[in-house]
């Protein structure tokens, strides 16, 4: 079935619209476009966090990674959805590189996601992987689904939390909120 066709079964028959989607080169585009909002699940996400230093002795304090941009698809409207994000973590036995964290916020962005699952991926994915003792994912997004349908309302922002590990020392370095 084609785009086109897809569309006309199932949101409009108004030739207008339909129009845009006759050109040959429509539906690859498209395919394209989607193929590259969707490049995280070829990412191997555990392969991402990286040693900076190891760690020699007990680490005394929190790092902070912040203002990280992602761009999402919502997994409930597949409409867009896109803010940032910020990762504080306390180092187990190594430090990891801060470069790897946008990576990492990407891959996990680059998939079929709601907000909530996004903070919490990344959190799982800093402890497992990145050996961390706490770790608090937060997340600020603008969600389409509430900006052009539903409330209609371009103004909401929605912030989400997850935290994993001892979330006591995340209090006792002054990262919780």
């Amino acid at each position: 079935m084609t785009i086109a066709e897809w569309l006309q079964e199932n949101v409009t028959t108004d030739k207008r619209a339909l129009d845009w989607y006759t050109e040959p080169e429509c539906e690859p585009r498209i395919i394209r476009a989607y193929k590259e909002l969707l490049s995280g699940y070829e990412i191997d996400t555990s392969k991402i966090l990286k040693t900076t230093v190891l760690v020699t002795g007990d680490h005394q304090g929190a790092v902070r990674v912040h203002d990280i941009n992602y761009y999402s698809i919502c997994a409930h409207h597949f409409l867009p959805f896109y803010g940032k994000v910020d990762i504080t973590y306390v180092p187990g036995d190594r430090i990891l590189g801060l470069g790897k964290f946008p990576r990492l916020v990407q891959a996990f962005s680059k998939r079929f996601q709601i907000q909530e699952h996004l903070v919490k991926d990344i959190a799982e994915e800093i402890m497992s992987s990145g050996g961390a003792r706490a770790v608090r994912v937060e997340s600020s997004g603008r969600h389409m689904c509430m900006c052009s349908r539903g409330p209609s309302d371009q103004t909401v922002i929605t912030d989400t939390t997850y935290v994993t590990g001892d979330a006591d020392l995340l209090t006792a370095y002054g990262q919780q909120r």
